[in-house]
């Protein structure tokens, strides 16, 4: 079984393409570099991997080209994020940030789309922990209190 025989029909949220090319940032961190006054060496600060961008150049064509390429239009308008089977990549979950649309009269029945997408990742939220800043002031109040009580004590007003 060769490449070809193992690429994907390509499809988001189910509207059909073909592909004439693609390419992907598929990789990479993001990074602030902060540059101080009269230093000569900056420190990046990693924040973490940076979301995958796949751009793709597809076509749609036949008698019904105009249905498909309006369901593939569709497809991208919708709010939120979809599946988008790659062809060489495999199904990915993803945001359709653009979709630019091209046809020529002398190309009949073909639509051409350079269509954008961006990693959709996890609507993950930080969970709820201890309040570790609040235990110790409050330690800290509970230890002046200890020692004040011990101080009168040890000395009692005359």
């Amino acid at each position: 079984m060769s490449w070809r025989d193992r690429l994907l029909p390509a499809t988001f949220r189910g509207a059909p393409f073909r592909v004439e090319s693609h390419a992907a940032e598929a990789s990479g961190r993001r990074a602030v570099v902060h540059e101080y006054p009269g230093r000569d060496l900056p420190r990046a600060e990693d924040l973490g991997r940076r979301a995958g961008e796949y751009t793709v150049e597809a076509y749609v064509l036949g008698r019904d080209y105009d249905r498909a390429r309006d369901r593939l239009i569709r497809a991208c308008a919708a709010a939120g994020a979809g599946d988008l089977d790659h062809p060489w990549l495999g199904r990915l979950r993803v945001i359709c940030t653009g979709c630019r649309v091209s046809e020529r009269s002398g190309e009949g029945g073909v639509a051409r789309l350079s269509l954008t997408f961006v990693s959709a990742g996890e609507a993950r939220w930080p969970a709820a922990g201890s309040n570790a800043l609040g235990a110790l002031d409050a330690d800290a109040a509970r230890a002046v209190t200890a020692l004040a009580g011990d101080l009168a004590r040890a000395w009692p007003a005359p």
